[in-house]
C-alpha cells in the first residue's frame, strides 16, 4: 500500500511581499495569491492523479487557497489546525529586520537552535513538527491508497520534510503554491521525497521570495 500526498503552501499575502512574519494571523491572499491558486487549481485538474481529499491549516491564507482548489477539483475540504505555521508570538507582523534590532538576542538563539527554542509568546520548530507528524500518521491510515492534498505553509512544510528526513538540514525555500510530493509506503514504514517545490503551473508568474508563513 502507498499513500502519495501532495503538500501545497498557500498563495501569496501582502505579509509575503511586505516580508513580514505571519505566524497564527489571519492574513488573507492578495490577488497574486489568488491567481497562484486559481493557475494551480486548473493545473491540478488537467495534470494530477485522480484525488482522493483536500486537507488544510484553517489559516485564512491557507483555507482560501484550498477552498479554490476543492470548488474546481469538486473534492471535500477538511481543516486541521495541526497544519498551522509556527507561532511566532510577540514577533508577528515584524519583519526579519525589525525582530533582530527589537529583540536581538532571542533571534539569535533561534538562528542557533530552530527546533528546539520557542519563539517569544509562541512555539518551537519540535512543537509543530510534533502537531503536523501526529496529523500525517493519522492520514496515511485514513487513506492507505491514493492522492491527497495538503495545503500549509511554507515553515510547517519545511519542517515536515526535515523531521522525515527526506532533506538535509539547511536552509531550504518553499515558494506560494508550490507542490511537494510524499510518498508513503505503508509495508516499509518509510517516506519518500518524489519531487519539491514544483512550479510548473505558474510559469513565469514567480517572484522573488518573501517572507515565510
Amino acid at each position: 500500500m502507498v499513500t502519495r500526498i501532495g503538500l501545497i503552501r498557500h498563495g501569496e499575502t501582502f505579509w509575503n511581499r511586505m516580508g513580514r512574519w505571519q505566524g497564527h494571523a489571519a492574513v488573507p491572499l492578495n490577488e497574486e495569491g489568488m491567481q497562484q491558486a486559481r493557475l494551480l487549481a486548473d493545473y491540478l485538474l488537467q495534470n494530477s492523479h485522480p484525488i482522493s481529499a483536500i486537507y488544510s491549516s484553517d489559516l485564512k491564507r491557507a483555507s482560501d487557497t484550498a477552498q479554490m482548489l476543492a470548488d474546481r477539483l469538486k473534492k471535500p475540504l477538511t481543516l486541521d489546525a495541526r497544519l498551522r505555521e509556527i507561532d511566532v508570538g510577540e514577533w508577528q507582523g515584524l519583519t526579519g529586520d525589525e525582530i533582530r534590532a527589537w529583540d536581538g538576542k532571542r533571534f539569535e538563539q533561534v538562528q542557533r537552535d530552530p527546533f528546539g527554542t520557542q519563539r517569544p509568546g509562541g512555539e518551537s520548530l519540535n512543537q509543530v513538527a510534533e502537531r503536523a507528524i501526529a496529523f500525517l500518521r493519522e492520514l496515511v491510515q485514513r487513506h492507505t491508497e491514493g492522492y491527497v492534498l495538503v495545503v500549509s505553509h511554507g515553515g510547517t512544510i519545511r519542517t515536515i520534510l526535515q523531521r522525515l528526513a527526506v532533506v538535509g538540514e539547511g536552509r531550504i525555500w518553499v515558494d506560494n503554491t508550490s507542490i511537494t510530493l510524499l510518498r508513503y509506503q505503508h509495508a516499509e514504514d518509510r517516506w519518500l521525497l518524489d519531487a519539491f517545490n514544483v512550479l510548473e503551473h505558474l510559469g513565469t508568474r514567480r517572484i522573488v521570495p518573501g517572507s515565510d508563513g
